[in-house]
């Protein structure tokens, strides 16, 4: 029997990634959004989290849930709050593979290569955040959901819609797949029975084995969802354009590269629109050729293309009827893994039809590229868009020592900082037990501190010649800063 080199590398790949991002949940300062979320939610009820009772968008009502649980089982530590999205991590690669097992061995590890080494998601999955879960269970959604046009229709509508229900509990963007996916069925139905058959097509009929996991969907997503719409939560950052916003992050997050000229970011925009909408073209045009073969052997390239086209489309729509904001940043990242997998189905296509050496040649070497910007920086401190925390964890521990050496007076202290880190300083003040240490607030910065954390340009905010400076942190430009007129 020949060997399934490419179930060898998903194993070594997943095991080395889920190594670093491990570490790295372990050895990371927590930052500031994983810390609201401990303050605020993880010591709520049950039901509080589950029906977005605090509708605040930062509450990602699985991630909430699992951070309580998995504290209550293994305490509080940076890595017991983290776990949940590193096991998801697990589920992600899993499914990730699954979708291409049955393609050539040489381009499903090119696939995975690029799917596993981009810096920012791979970051997202090692931080007590929904993010990381919603991309596990996104990829598990999207796998059933192909498969039911296959085999055991049941049980991969019910994984369907388990899978898309935990994604859009994670993270609300999912919500947008899970809709799109619904669409996507009855348009794929309609093809298959209408087009390609020419049967008479039955609405209903076509769709009763969703309803029952829909109804139960809809129970579980209506709260949340109506507090969320009622409370104007589409604040995803962007409000200039579907291209300007979104398509952009996507870039920038797809290349890895921090600044990209105009010109060429223009050109990646017409790039990735033809990578959508040719073989969209393509596709319409093998289905109104009744092409069976083609729309029986390659729906998953069917289905991701139509699923970019939709997403895309409910996006702009969105910004239309609700006024919410684009999805930049990490709120677009999503779109990631989804592109990439619908370019690793194009691929896939081309290769079998012509040109298989070309395009392993040219997988492989997008894959090296990727590979390559995802080694040189790696970094084990600095998490995604929070790097302004990196250091917060080793300030209040130097403080401590500080403290601990310096100030015999039992009177509490106060550490006023810039508002960035009145998080994590309360994090870490809780769950380090450290009590004579004030809770940090958001009232910026007065004379009549102990101790300040700010960065580099708040310094003028002090009187001068009236601090000492303990510790420069000089990757984020921030200090730890001793006031001598309270000593």
């Amino acid at each position: 029997m020949k060997p399934n080199y490419s179930k060898i590398f998903v194993i070594v790949l997943g095991v080395l990634v889920l190594a670093y991002i491990s570490a790295k949940a372990y050895l990371s300062s927590f930052t500031h959004d994983e810390s609201f979320t401990y303050l605020t939610y993880v010591h709520t009820s049950f039901m509080d989290i589950i029906s977005f009772s605090n509708w605040y968008t930062n509450n990602h009502i699985l991630n909430s849930l699992f951070m309580k649980y998995s504290e209550q089982l293994f305490g509080c530590s940076e890595l017991a709050l983290r776990l949940p999205n590193l096991l998801l991590f697990c589920v992600y690669i899993t499914y990730c593979y699954l979708l291409f097992k049955k393609s050539d061995q040489l381009l499903i590890i090119a696939i995975l290569l690029l799917l596993c080494t981009n810096n920012s998601l791979i970051d997202l999955f090692g931080l007590g955040r929904g993010y990381g879960m919603s991309y596990g269970f996104m990829v598990m959604s999207l796998y059933h959901f192909i498969r039911s046009f296959y085999d055991q229709k049941t049980k991969n509508i019910i994984l369907f819609h388990t899978g898309a229900l935990l994604a859009v509990l994670s993270n609300f963007t999912a919500l947008d797949l899970y809709v799109s996916l619904l669409v996507i069925y009855n348009m794929i139905v309609f093809i298959d029975v209408k087009l390609i058959s020419n049967k008479k097509y039955n609405f209903f009929s076509a769709n009763k084995a969703h309803l029952l996991p829909l109804i139960v969907v809809i129970i579980i997503l209506f709260e949340p969802v109506r507090r969320l719409l009622m409370s104007n939560g589409l604040d995803f950052g962007g409000k200039n354009g579907f291209y300007e916003d979104t398509v952009n992050s996507l870039i920038h997050y797809t290349l890895q590269f921090p600044h990209i000229p105009q010109f060429i970011l223009v050109c990646l925009q017409i790039l990735f629109t033809g990578s959508v909408l040719i073989p969209f073209v393509f596709i319409i045009r093998m289905i109104m050729r009744k092409n069976e073969a083609f729309f029986i052997n390659f729906k998953g390239f069917i289905i991701s293309n139509f699923l970019l086209a939709l997403i895309s489309l409910a996006i702009v729509l969105q910004r239309l009827i609700f006024k919410a904001d684009y999805p930049v940043s990490r709120f677009s990242l999503f779109l990631f893994p989804l592109f990439i997998l619908h370019f690793g189905f194009l691929l896939s296509y081309l290769s079998s039809v012509n040109f298989k050496r070309s395009i392993t040649v040219a997988a492989f070497g997008l894959a090296l590229v990727s590979l390559t910007a995802f080694t040189l920086k790696l970094n084990l401190r600095s998490c995604s868009e929070w790097e302004f925390d990196m250091e917060t964890k080793n300030m209040l521990q130097k403080l401590t020592e500080y403290h601990q050496k310096t100030n015999s007076d039992p009177q509490k202290i106060k550490l006023e900082i810039n508002w960035l880190f009145e998080p994590t300083i309360n994090f870490y003040r809780q769950t380090k037990d450290l009590d004579w240490l004030l809770p940090a607030d958001r009232n910026g910065i007065s004379t009549g501190a102990d101790y300040y954390y700010i960065f580099k340009n708040d310094l003028d905010k002090l009187t001068p010649d009236s601090y000492d400076i303990i510790t420069e942190y000089n990757k984020i430009n921030t200090l730890l800063i001793r006031n001598k007129q309270k000593s």
